[in-house]
């Protein structure tokens, strides 16, 4: 997935405190989607762990994709 279309078609967008990973809501093909953007997978954060069982528990088909940054 596109990050830009992801931002064209942004709803909402909220902040773990945790593991500082980024959620945002954006809407895709006339229905809500999410992104994750995150140092960390989410069964790795107490906080997103929930989120993400939730999410996936409800949808039709689910994406990850993972990227490496240099640091």
């Amino acid at each position: 997935m596109n990050m830009k279309y992801v931002l064209d078609h942004e709803l909402e967008r909220k902040q773990c405190k945790e593991c500082l990973g980024m959620w945002v809501l954006f809407e895709h093909e006339g229905k809500p989607a999410y992104y994750r953007l995150s140092p960390v997978a989410p069964h790795d954060c107490s906080i997103c762990k929930p989120i993400d069982e939730d999410i996936e528990s409800k949808s039709i088909v689910s994406v990850e994709q993972w990227i490496g940054v240099d640091q």
